[in-house]
């Protein structure tokens, strides 16, 4: 240890007073190495991550009120449940298409194989159904049922009408234009669908937030670095759910490490691609032709207004084709989110951007029957902050928001989905 007078020297700036490289001058950069330069800074910091999260908004607000402060009310499309595996049931009414796989003769008794309505195509007839092949415009009239996949036609039940018996291609579409019965006649065969249950898992999702005590007490440009990252990890925590509820996969496991449930609900992608949803691949730029094509498609059934969640590509396409159609939407009916309104001959439709839709999913348009889906939450398991749950030995502080939820989906066909647009 240097002996008095003599000690250790701080850092000397030296160098001739002149324009010359290297001169002594004292800049703002010598007055930051000594971290006495004051940073000029709003008193908020800017976040990159965008705090959007449009599904997740849109299913817990949706039939609340805006009182000019905040949402009042209970959302529509929000429900508990007290099970981790919430159930429903789904029904049809009995189908009326299906199409002919091989052929068949122009004349005489016929057995028509057909297919396009399940594994059991058949069953959608019952004996004294009046059919019409949609390409020859012959009507026949359904004898019996020979099996799953085979509808029998007597010769004497051919041109069922005035329009002439002709053969039947593979492809041709056959549709049930309705029954006829004689007089005095007993009742008609019964034909129903039976109800199919269906379910989904709520999931735990979980993110904390610690700081230590010095660092609470800390004065930070910005303001408290808990109420911050408070405010940061609540985003966040939204923002998980929303990508969960898109793109999750149902899965329920016990292989953790204390080999307890573990549980993931399913998201939206899963539902329409593994249901009978109409999805359109297109696999290049969207035209005004294929984006007609995939409407016509995607409202044939549900709901005259629908959503339609889209990737920056896909807003980008129906901007050009839709140039001087879109209507800005903000009222108390958009619930908070930014919503363009596009009316088209096969209904009206609420354009969202999604900012989570990037990449390869920015070229990804979900076009949704909102009242197809649900969030469910476990009874006392919605969003909270729940705080203090440090261990007691620590010299900090740890919150965390935990959310215990899922997603309801019901009747895949009222939803479509357009992919593999490119800009």
């Amino acid at each position: 240890m240097p002996q008095y007078p003599y000690y250790t020297e701080p850092t000397h700036d030296q160098g001739v007073v002149t324009e010359a490289s290297g001169n002594a001058a004292r800049t703002t950069a010598t007055s930051s190495a000594e971290g006495r330069l004051v940073v000029e800074a709003a008193d908020k910091v800017m976040l990159l991550e965008p705090n959007k999260h449009p599904l997740v908004s849109l299913l817990t607000n949706i039939g609340k009120v805006w009182d000019g402060s905040s949402w009042k009310g209970i959302g529509m499309l929000k429900q508990a449940t007290g099970n981790p595996e919430f159930a429903w049931f789904e029904d049809v009414y009995g189908g009326r298409y299906a199409k002919v796989s091989g052929t068949y003769a122009a004349s005489g008794q016929i057995d028509i194989t057909v297919k396009g309505a399940g594994t059991s195509s058949a069953y959608i007839f019952t004996v004294g159904d009046v059919v019409l092949n949609q390409r020859t415009g012959e009507r026949m009239l359904v004898a019996s049922l020979t099996s799953s996949t085979q509808v029998r036609i007597t010769s004497g039940n051919r041109s069922f009408g005035t329009t002439s018996a002709a053969a039947g291609a593979d492809g041709d579409e056959l549709f049930i234009i309705g029954n006829v019965s004689e007089e005095n006649s007993g009742a008609r065969n019964v034909n129903t669908t039976r109800a199919s249950k269906e379910s989904n898992y709520t999931q735990i999702f979980k993110t904390t937030i610690a700081v230590s005590g010095t660092e609470s007490e800390a004065k930070l440009y910005g303001g408290p670095d808990l109420r911050y990252q408070r405010a940061k990890k609540g985003t966040e925590h939204a923002l998980d759910i929303e990508r969960a509820l898109w793109f999750g996969e149902k899965n329920y496991d016990i292989t953790g490490t204390q080999t307890h449930p573990r549980r993931a609900t399913g998201g939206v992608l899963e539902f329409i691609e593994g249901g009978n949803s109409f999805v359109q691949n297109q696999g290049g730029p969207l035209t005004a032709p294929d984006f007609n094509t995939f409407l016509r498609e995607g409202f044939t059934y549900g709901d005259t207004t629908k959503y339609f969640f889209c990737g920056g590509k896909v807003l980008q396409a129906i901007n050009e084709i839709a140039r001087g159609q879109l209507q800005t939407k903000m009222s108390d009916s958009s619930y908070g989110v930014k919503i363009k309104e596009y009316v088209t001959s096969f209904g009206s439709i609420n354009l969202v951007h999604d900012p989570l839709f990037v990449g390869e999913l920015a070229g990804f348009g979900f076009l949704l029957d909102m009242e197809c889906l649900k969030y469910r939450f476990m009874n006392n398991r919605d969003t909270k902050l729940e705080t203090n749950v440090q261990a007691n030995d620590i010299d900090g502080q740890v919150d965390q928001y935990i959310t215990e939820a899922g997603l309801q989906r019901m009747q895949a066909p009222r939803c479509a989905l357009i992919k593999g647009i490119t800009a």
